[in-house]
């Protein structure tokens, strides 16, 4: 049985849109502490459960265990 991918929720619109926005300003990608500093969110794991569904639709991408490899992608959300 395969998953029905559903559009993205408004906070991944809106975290898709600040990692952009980082990464065009730094040159590099934010750490999972940075997103969930930015975004009120208190655990590294916390921000994992919010970039999961974005990495099932195609929005991100990163090497697990690999710090600052957050990619955000072009995506039409």
């Amino acid at each position: 049985m395969t998953a029905t991918v559903t559009a993205p929720t408004a906070r991944q619109r809106e975290i898709h849109a600040w990692v952009t926005k980082f990464m065009a300003d730094n040159g590099y990608s934010p750490s999972f502490r940075d997103i969930g500093k930015a975004f009120g969110i208190r655990s590294p794991n916390g921000v994992v459960c919010h970039l999961k569904p974005m990495r099932e639709r195609g929005m991100v991408t990163w090497v697990d265990g690999v710090g600052r490899s957050l990619r955000a992608l072009e995506c039409d959300a």
